[in-house]
């Protein structure tokens, strides 16, 4: 389930740059998303479904923004997720995406970012979140 490469919790003093939980079950989009986050000079941890996010959260893992996919498998899905983290963790900010305009409209707990996006554009949306507009844009 848990790639140890990628979802290993580390200590803020271990990491320099900002932390980003990616949360895609689409795999190609997975790999494509993170790859345009760490050449912007992020570090990234990527989980396949919410239930792995939150149980990456839970066991202490630390991540300075989620950015999560609204639909996919599993117990719960990125909405569902967001809620759980907005009230244990309120301080990460969450982006959400879908290709659901609607989501945009009922959702107040995140940014949401609508799909298709381009790689690029979802790279300067994290960093704007983040408040590093001028970090290592590509």
């Amino acid at each position: 389930m848990w790639s140890e490469l990628n979802m290993v919790p580390q200590s803020r003093t271990q990491v320099d740059e900002p932390r980003v939980l990616v949360i895609e079950d689409e795999v190609l989009i997975r790999i494509a998303i993170a790859e345009h986050l760490r050449a912007a000079g992020l570090s990234v941890i990527e989980t396949v479904n919410a239930d792995e996010a939150w149980s990456y959260l839970k066991s202490g893992g630390q991540v300075d923004l989620i950015f999560s996919d609204i639909a996919m498998p599993g117990t719960m899905d990125g909405l569902a997720l967001a809620k759980r983290v907005k009230e244990k963790f309120p301080e990460i900010p969450i982006v959400l995406t879908s290709g659901n305009a609607q989501y945009a409209l009922d959702n107040l707990i995140a940014r949401f970012l609508p799909k298709p996006y381009s790689f690029d554009d979802a790279v300067k949306f994290v960093l704007a979140t983040l408040e590093l507009d001028q970090f290592n844009t590509p």
